[in-house]
């Protein structure tokens, strides 16, 4: 019995006929909407070296109920090209019509995440959920080195490292995004955040038991990667899988909010002039969880005007209150950081943005972070060559 299945599972089980194998350790899920390309995805996938009867692929073809008459041929399309497509492991595709109120990545990511756990379960295995998107590539090793990784069994979840692929036709755009989405982890990770880490949904895992534990995937039009992973990290186990590589695509997108398709398309159309979160914002952080000695040993504390604007005339009372709750400093450090954490801190840097700190251009702030990580100056590819080597190596 599994009371995630019971009570928070998608209720339909798409493959009640499946049969896995006993061995199976890792089921890739990959939801595709208006994808003309995910046969390059799965042809990338199946270019790997890891055992047949250790993987499973789980395509979720879907679209709103009341989509549109393009949507829905692309989709066909997608659907009867994979009935001849020859692939190296098993293969399970679902066509999912989707509430328009709900659809999305985010509920299509948690069709197929569900139904990895009913699979894994038939065999009883505590195996790897690998999300992965339909215009992704990925190294030839990349399910070795996820296999390797959780073989460990205190590994609970992971991301695998990213290079986005720099196609010409977007190169300068997709650069300043990749910039953007570094500098903001690695800026956090001179803050001493200790959950600092990417949150893009195509490089997620998670083992299935933990999965269950945080509640599964939500249902987020976007944004999914990001909560999923801030509910996550903070149990523990979490590893950087910076191995191999997962290549999401450049391409430009209207499909989603915000995201990669959705910044490309921008920086399109605005003069290649890319503000980010001013570094001062990352400075006032750091300042904050520099205190956090002084947090648990004192009961007066002083904090940049930033954060006690921030945080109102309570928080005082909040660090007193969480202090009550434990007895050890260990103890302290994971209910404050439960407290102030990834989301937290998202909304403090969009109130430095609105009220203290006014965003600055890209190259400012990558100067600002090359005095913190010394690494040299150059273009903004050069940058980008460096921290993404930086990055794997932290």
């Amino acid at each position: 019995m599994s009371l995630y299945l019971d009570r928070y599972a998608w209720p339909s089980e798409l493959f009640p006929e499946y049969q896995p194998p006993e061995n199976l350790s890792m089921i890739v899920v990959i939801p595709c909407f208006k994808e003309p390309d995910l046969i390059g995805a799965l042809d990338a996938l199946n270019a790997c070296t890891a055992p047949a009867n250790q993987v499973l692929i789980i395509v979720v073809i879907n679209e709103p109920e009341t989509c549109s008459h393009e949507t829905k041929k692309c989709n066909e399309q997608t659907l009867t090209t994979l009935e001849s497509y020859r692939s190296n492991y098993p293969l399970l595709i679902s066509y999912q019509k989707l509430p328009d109120k709900k659809a999305g990545v985010g509920l299509a990511r948690k069709i197929g995440m569900d139904e990895a756990i009913r699979i894994f379960r038939k065999v009883g295995n505590d195996g790897a959920i690998i999300c992965f998107d339909a215009d992704c590539r990925c190294d030839t090793n990349y399910l070795d080195e996820i296999e390797l990784i959780y073989s460990n069994p205190e590994t609970q979840s992971g991301i695998v490292f990213y290079e986005h692929q720099l196609h010409r036709e977007n190169h300068d755009a997709i650069i300043d995004y990749e910039l953007y989405l570094r500098y903001y982890i690695d800026a956090l990770r001179f803050a001493k955040f200790p959950y600092a880490h990417q949150t893009l949904g195509s490089c997620i895992t998670v083992r299935a038991s933990m999965y269950e534990k945080v509640g599964g995937m939500n249902t987020r039009k976007a944004g999914e990667d990001f909560y999923f992973l801030n509910k996550t990290i903070p149990h523990g186990g979490f590893v950087e899988i910076n191995t191999t590589t997962i290549r999401p695509s450049d391409r430009v997108s209207d499909r989603v909010p915000f995201g990669t398709g959705k910044a490309v398309n921008e920086l399109l159309t605005n003069d290649g002039n890319y503000e980010v979160y001013h570094p001062n914002t990352f400075e006032d952080l750091r300042l904050f969880f520099a205190k956090f000695d002084s947090f648990w040993n004192e009961d007066e504390w002083k904090l940049p005007m930033t954060l006690t604007t921030f945080l109102g005339d309570d928080w005082h009372n909040q660090i007193s209150d969480i202090k009550s709750q434990v007895n050890s400093i260990e103890a302290f450090r994971k209910r404050f950081f439960h407290w102030f954490d990834a989301f937290r801190i998202l909304k403090f840097v969009h109130f430095c943005r609105d009220e203290f700190y006014q965003n600055v251009e890209l190259g400012e702030a990558l100067d600002w972070l090359r005095t913190k990580h010394f690494f040299l100056k150059g273009s903004k590819e050069s940058y980008l060559v460096q921290l993404r080597y930086l990055d794997r190596s932290t």
